[in-house]
């Protein structure tokens, strides 16, 4: 018998019950206005939550301490884009263990300054990732623990100059060793591995014109890399880091949709999924 899943709100009840709350308010048009959802994040985040969400997720106070919040305020605000998306709302219990946990850590690892976009946020925080999933009860395999400084230090080091020479961005030429070793460090399609990919790859795409990736692949080049067990949990993701900056902006909400679900069919073909 397969072992149950970790659930995110086993670990995080009021973190849960907070976001449930403000997108229901979201969706009975009770709340209507961001600057009114960010007041009501940050009052949140008491520096005991804090506390208790960083022991969960170590890193979280760190990723908060950027640009005054801003990091924090959009992570939850992905939390509650989450619970209004339809593909979660009709996901299998099973993928929404997994997105639920891969939008708690997608932005872990980014370092906001001075408005710059940080290129390398996606890589760093999968490495955050791999660290975290086994505290919170995800199996890992047997070479885990001979295998994960190595893999991090791949994963790190797989950076290059942006073609505009403004600092670094992804080398997409490590993508598939850097994949094939999630799995080997919790096995072909597992949960935790498949958590770390969509982490991993949530800034490897574009997907909504308007925002384009550095550091992107293509759709072949990313079929090349990746299994069909991920695309589903990686589609839920972009979907949802672009609603989250559009929840009360239905035209932009739905035209972003309309490119990431069009990204994805595209990919879908590749794979022959």
């Amino acid at each position: 018998m397969t072992a149950a899943l970790p659930q995110l709100h086993d670990h995080l009840p009021d973190l849960c019950a907070f976001v449930a709350t403000q997108a229901h308010e979201i969706e009975n048009g009770n709340l209507r206005d961001g600057d009114a959802l960010a007041r009501c994040i940050r009052e949140f985040y008491t520096p005991e939550r804090m506390q208790t969400i960083d022991r969960v997720v170590p890193g979280w106070t760190t990723m908060a301490a950027y640009a005054d919040g801003a990091t924090l305020v959009h992570v939850t605000q992905v939390m509650i884009a989450l619970q209004l998306l339809p593909e979660y709302r009709r996901a299998t219990e099973h993928l929404r263990c997994l997105l639920d946990w891969t939008v708690l850590q997608h932005d872990l690892g980014k370092e906001v300054i001075k408005g710059q976009r940080d290129a390398l946020h996606a890589f760093r925080g999968a490495t955050m990732a791999v660290r975290a999933l086994p505290g919170v009860g995800f199996p890992t395999s047997d070479a885990y623990a001979a295998l994960l400084e190595p893999w991090i230090h791949l994963v790190l080091g797989a950076a290059v100059p942006a073609p505009d020479g403004k600092g670094l961005v992804q080398d997409s030429r490590a993508m598939p060793d850097i994949l094939r070793g999630a799995e080997q460090l919790f096995g072909v399609d597992s949960a935790a591995a498949l958590i770390v990919q969509a982490v991993l790859l949530h800034q490897s795409l574009d997907v909504v014109p308007d925002w384009p990736n550095p550091g992107s692949v293509t759709e072949v080049e990313l079929a090349r890399s990746i299994r069909p067990a991920l695309v589903p949990l990686l589609e839920a993701m972009m979907l949802v880091d672009s609603d989250a900056w559009q929840l009360f902006d239905p035209d932009s909400k739905a035209r972003f949709r309309e490119s990431t679900l069009a990204a994805f069919a595209t990919l879908r073909r590749h794979l022959g999924a």
